[in-house]
């Protein structure tokens, strides 16, 4: 006969088995839907025949030719990030992305934390003429409110003016509808893959093949048709 000690240490056992079990599920479940997610997102861009990638230092080296030939039409290259910060491999990026075939743009990352007239001079300054082909782009990676929004529009428009060219900007709904009543020369790059009113989306590390090596980009696609992206680039060239 097992005595009230055994009895109970046995049903802490199976109590504690029960709790391994849900934990287990749980964590099983989680893993299901992230990667599935993630699938369904790789499938989603995937079906966008003009795809191009974002790229900073910490992809480290970038074989453009290799982009290319995996059927990416162009590329973004980060070239600044408030008033101070520089991208160590902006230059070598985009002197090595010449002659790949894609459309190069530029892009500055945007901080409410310094004045925009600085941030001008950085970016400016790092990037110089070199800003290629496709409107150079804005990110903002962070919540703004009013008088936020209305600096990052004077910033637009400052940018604007310097390069006489339509610009792109990654934010949210809200930043880009406020921003585009008073800069309509700008177009969106939207995290929503379903977001029909965005010229550009896309996903964070997305994996590719590239010369039998699988990395991890940030892949964007154009929203549209071949047709769409050459006229867009046609309008870019007029700017």
């Amino acid at each position: 006969m097992k005595s009230r000690v055994e009895l109970y240490n046995n049903k802490n056992k199976s109590k504690n088995y029960k709790i391994y079990i849900v934990i287990f599920a749980v964590l099983f479940i989680f893993l299901f839907i992230f990667f599935g997610i993630k699938q369904y997102n790789n499938y989603l861009i995937n079906k966008y025949s003009v795809r191009g990638v974002l790229v900073n230092q910490s992809d480290g080296y970038i074989d453009f030719v290799s982009l290319a030939n995996n059927n990416q039409k162009f590329v973004y290259i980060k070239a600044s990030q408030g008033s101070t910060y520089t991208d160590d491999n902006f230059s070598n990026n985009f002197n090595r992305s010449q002659g790949s075939g894609m459309q190069i743009g530029v892009y500055h990352i945007f901080s409410v934390q310094s004045k925009i007239k600085s941030q001008l001079a950085n970016f400016t300054k790092e990037v110089g003429a070199n800003y290629g082909s496709i409107p150079p782009m804005i990110v903002v990676n962070s919540r703004l409110n009013g008088s936020q929004i209305k600096q990052l529009s004077d910033f637009v428009y400052m940018v604007h003016r310097y390069y006489n060219t339509d610009l792109v900007i990654s934010c949210n709904n809200k930043i880009f509808s406020d921003l585009h009543k008073r800069n309509p020369y700008i177009s969106l790059l939207s995290s929503d893959l379903n977001n029909s009113k965005a010229t550009f989306i896309s996903i964070d590390d997305h994996s590719m093949n590239l010369d039998g090596s699988n990395v991890s980009l940030n892949q964007v696609a154009f929203n549209g048709k071949n047709t769409d992206w050459e006229r867009y680039l046609l309008k870019s060239r007029n700017r």
